[in-house]
């Protein structure tokens, strides 16, 4: 049922991959962050800066940091000067979750081409790829995108289920120790707690302070402590669907485990559905 080979071998591009790449005009890095002061303090040249929440989220029916639509997603990958035809490759100042977001977001799409540098701009910087202050000009594009495909999306009735005693599938909490056991976290939540008969791998455990994913084999050993072994369906979910998406990415693109599902709504969803069911307490 679950492939064991990575569905897009050329999901992370190296040091060298860059290196030869930073003059191409088919590639545009993106460097994406939660703040532009990130992205002010040293980027790539040429590299086009994208807000996190601001581009790669929406607010929807009350619920934050949900994945745009996509006449919404088409307007910004337009602004930022990125075709259907470009390659992109995502990239942070440091360790983040972000380009993780954006590269689910771009995959949800079906967008042909996306990318996630190894390592964070700052490392980059170490290995000897220059580093600028100035912002490029961008030439606005006209981008097209396909239906959002489910298959890398679930939803809250998919989680439910697993919350109900449905073991036919796992819900990955990728929060920390502290909200998975039911403390609040840095977005105020209608209320605080976990999702039931959820496992716990936090977001954090799987990249290192450059920003570099785990060698593969500590990070199989880290979801098999966590009681995850690809041959059911795993829905990961966090405060809003973005630290999630990295485990997403793991799962999905480098472990080949087809039936990972990120979920979107996540606890910004989950906290204000009072119809559905929470846990605290007794888990750190």
């Amino acid at each position: 049922m679950t492939s064991r080979e990575p569905v897009n071998p050329r999901a992370i591009v190296d040091l060298e991959w860059v290196r030869a790449h930073l003059d191409d005009p088919s590639v545009v890095f993106v460097h994406v962050g939660g703040a532009r002061a990130e992205y002010e303090s040293g980027h790539l040249h040429g590299a086009v800066w994208a807000d996190g929440y601001g581009d790669f989220t929406v607010e929807r029916d009350g619920i934050r940091a949900l994945v745009p639509l996509r006449d919404e997603m088409e307007a910004t990958l337009g602004r930022l000067g990125i075709g259907e035809t470009k390659t992109v490759v995502l990239m942070a100042s440091a360790k983040s979750m972000w380009p993780y977001r954006a590269y689910w977001v771009l995959r949800y799409y079906r967008f042909p081409n996306v990318h996630i540098a190894d390592r964070s701009v700052a490392a980059l910087g170490r290995a000897g790829i220059p580093t600028t202050l100035e912002a490029p000009q961008v030439t606005p594009a006209t981008c097209h995108l396909d239906e959002g495909d489910v298959n890398v999306i679930s939803l809250w009735q998919d989680v439910l289920a697993v919350a109900q005693g449905d073991d036919s599938a796992s819900v990955l909490d990728c929060r920390t120790d502290d909200e998975f056991a039911g403390l609040p976290g840095a977005h105020a939540a209608a209320r605080n707690g976990r999702i039931p008969r959820a496992v716990h791998l936090n977001w954090e455990l799987l990249v290192d302070g450059d920003g570099r994913l785990l060698p593969m084999e500590q990070l199989r050993s880290l979801y098999a402590a966590a009681g995850l072994d690809g041959s059911k369906p795993v829905f990961p979910y966090c405060g809003g669907g973005i630290r999630s998406a990295v485990s997403w990415f793991v799962m999905y693109e480098l472990f080949g485990w087809l039936d990972a599902r990120n979920y979107d709504g996540s606890w910004a969803e989950w906290s204000v559905r009072t119809d559905l069911p929470i846990e605290a307490g007794g888990k750190s």
